[in-house]
């Protein structure tokens, strides 16, 4: 054979060979068109998007990428096409299942004898295993860092505290020394010595307060902290804490009101314990507020729980203090600074009193000299008049009333990602709740045409229908059906625009991921009232 038809087949038979090579690879290959439109795809796409070849040519393939990269992906492809330079992205892309994958996508210009750019060969390589092993990987370090931190911050939090609780017991204690030595000497009149005496046992019952709440903290953190749970009238018991509170409101000049709905309900509580939170909050409120400010203390009823707010108008909390205004070990001020006395412990033990109780405490300040306000939230329980004695009442209270606060409340939660799922599920049925879970939008939507949940708590980012598609079909069906269904957002979109959106959608309330499992649960009885035990009927 003469040597050109010799080349000619050799080249012939090399451009064969790297089609099958090319159309056989895993990776998956593309050409473009010098404009960016794509105009070739290799096997491994269809094979994997489970698209004909309509569903992928020109700009067709941008309904695959997931909509998160959508925009970063087109704006560096058209960087390329105006550049000449390579394109690289690491982006997700669906396939057949509807599930994503992480991709490295890559594009090199092919040029001719001029320099001028023909074509564009590019390939997409799956990278999902060794991504998320990354990210893992970075959320480890991450939490090892964090873990690290607290840690130290901890360490430098008890060093404070140690040097506040020497300053603190000192302080005290020097007044009673200094009081009983002049006293012993017997130079001092009668008044003097009476002053002494009043001064000693002012700066004992000090010293004896401070100690209490040491111990007090020392149980609560040791689990040895019991509850006597009974039902308690919440409004009585409140008017009863102000009340006793009125002589050192006046003793400060500060203003005492209360505004408390006597028709609130029962709270099942311990009595003392319960009073011991009131008075912490009373009386800090009054503590850190100047002559002639005032404080007020609200009970109302709010959906099926009952809330107690004590608002004041003294010095306020600075922002960046507010999130750690319950830690232990923590207080605003240093030591050589602080204007009031106390270990600061007072607000901590609210916090975990608080939660023994299966209640929620927030504290809110605009700021320094804004005051603050402290809400305490508890679970209500259910009037039932069997029609004997609230002797023989006590006991059918105690057992129906105990039950968690999500007990006979059946709730749907939808999210693609299996860990969230498990994450709500275990965090949701531990709360009393039953818990059925959707790996997506049209899983629930076809839960919903057998079962009928009280709340549905739904992700919006999901492939397929989104979140918002999602409750829109929800609000769209007949009013005899689920359509008004209490919906609550619960997605990493935290902007104020997703809220709305959530909100125009059809959602209720939206919630922040990550999961906050007493805010999700508060949420969650405020929208839906405490289910009746039908047992109990």
């Amino acid at each position: 054979m003469p040597a050109p038809l010799y080349q000619e087949a050799y080249k012939r038979k090399a451009e064969c060979r790297t089609c099958v090579v090319a159309e056989k690879t895993p990776l998956k290959i593309f050409t473009a068109r010098i404009d960016g439109t794509k105009d070739y795809f290799n096997e491994s796409w269809f094979e994997y998007t489970g698209v004909g070849l309509g569903k992928l040519l020109g700009w067709a393939w941008v309904d695959l990428i997931h909509i998160e990269d959508i925009e970063e992906n087109l704006k560096r492809w058209k960087q390329s096409l105006r550049t000449g330079e390579s394109f690289w992205m690491e982006n997700r892309i669906r396939q057949a299942t509807g599930n994503y994958r992480w991709h490295s996508s890559c594009a090199t210009p092919i040029r001719n004898a001029g320099g001028g750019i023909w074509m564009w060969v590019g390939y997409c390589m799956d990278i999902h295993e060794t991504k998320m092993k990354t990210e893992e990987l970075g959320r480890f370090l991450a939490k090892e860092r964090e873990m690290r931190k607290d840690a130290e911050r901890v360490n430098h939090s008890k060093d404070e505290f140690f040097a506040m609780l020497s300053h603190e017991l000192r302080n005290p204690l020097n007044a009673i020394l200094g009081w009983s030595q002049l006293i012993l000497q017997g130079t001092m009149n009668s008044e003097s010595v009476r002053k002494g005496i009043e001064t000693i046992e002012r700066n004992a019952k000090i010293q004896n307060k401070l100690i209490e709440d040491l111990f007090e903290m020392s149980r609560i953190t040791a689990g040895k902290v019991t509850l006597e749970l009974l039902r308690i009238d919440l409004s009585s018991l409140t008017e009863a804490v102000v009340d006793s509170a009125v002589p050192v409101a006046e003793a400060k000049k500060v203003r005492l009101r209360k505004i408390i709905d006597s028709e609130v309900g029962f709270v099942l509580a311990d009595e003392n314990r319960f009073q011991q939170v009131l008075w912490n909050l009373l009386s800090n409120a009054i503590k850190f507020t100047p002559a002639e400010g005032e404080v007020e203390i609200h009970v109302r009823r709010a959906g099926s729980r009952a809330e107690v707010k004590v608002k004041d108008s003294g010095i306020g909390i600075k922002r960046e203090f507010l999130p750690h205004v319950f830690d232990r070990f923590r207080q605003a001020d240093s030591p050589a600074s602080r204007q009031q006395i106390g270990l600061g412990l007072g607000l901590a033990i609210v916090k975990e009193l608080v939660l023994l109780h299966r209640g929620t405490v927030i504290a809110e300040s605009n700021g320094e000299g804004k005051g603050s306000v402290f809400t305490v939230s508890l679970p209500l329980i259910q009037h039932r008049d069997t029609g004997s004695g609230i002797e023989n009442q006590t006991d059918i209270l105690l057992e129906c009333d105990t039950r968690l606060p999500l007990t006979g409340l059946t709730l749907l939660v939808i999210d693609d990602e299996r860990d969230s799922l498990e994450v709500a599920k275990e965090a949701l049925t531990t709360q009393g709740g039953t818990v059925i879970i959707a790996g997506g939008a049209a899983e629930g939507l076809e839960i919903l045409k057998a079962k009928r949940p009280d709340v549905i708590i739904c992700d919006i980012s999901m492939p397929g229908k989104n979140g918002y598609q999602f409750i829109r079909e929800v609000r769209s069906m007949p009013k005899t059906t689920h359509s008004s269904t209490p919906a609550i957002a619960l997605t990493g979109f935290a902007r104020p625009e997703d809220r709305t959106k959530a909100m125009i959608a059809g959602y209720q309330k939206h919630i922040i991921k990550p999961l906050n499992t007493t805010k999700l649960v508060a949420v969650i009885t405020d929208l839906v009232p405490l289910v009746p035990d039908q047992s109990l009927s």
